[in-house]
């Protein structure tokens, strides 16, 4: 390293659904699936996302606890960012959802609801909005990509 070079940390840009209201809107780049279970024996899809806006609670890990304590401020979403946020192969609801939205594709994906559950922990309850235009066709990030019909067809088939 010279004098002249510095070398900041560089953090990973995931995206949490911290506390009701959470969202996110942008474009939808990738989707990829972990090859290793989780520590409760899940594999979970991982969505790419390029950021138009968004907020969400994100949490920090207690060191002491080793429990997730959620930050006492929202993190604010700035265009043009990319994030990306996981889902558990557990959580059919939203991986069906999530299909109907193809790569290039404009969406939202937003935190509405907390449900009791008998198990003691209530579920987060997700919500995915695809983006139309006002024919009813995908709204497709141009800037993006150049997805044409065509490959839309073929991303969906």
């Amino acid at each position: 390293m010279t004098k002249n070079e510095t070398y900041d940390e560089v953090k990973s840009k995931t995206f949490k659904f911290g506390g009701v209201g959470d969202f996110i809107k942008g474009t939808l780049t990738d989707v990829t699936k972990t090859t290793t279970k989780d520590s409760y024996g899940k594999l979970s899809y991982i969505y790419s996302i390029l950021a138009e806006e968004g907020t969400f609670f994100g949490s920090t890990k207690n060191e002491k606890t080793g429990k997730y304590v959620i930050d006492a401020e929202a993190t604010i979403v700035k265009e043009g960012e990319d994030y990306n946020f996981f889902i558990s192969e557990g959580k059919g609801v939203v991986i069906g959802a999530m299909k109907d939205v193809a790569i290039g594709q404009k969406f939202m994906i937003k935190f509405t609801d907390l449900k009791p559950t008998d198990k003691g922990n209530d579920a987060k309850i997700i919500k995915v909005f695809a983006g139309k235009t006002a024919d009813g066709k995908p709204l497709m990030n141009k800037e993006w990509g150049d997805t044409s019909e065509a490959q839309y067809d073929e991303l969906t088939a």
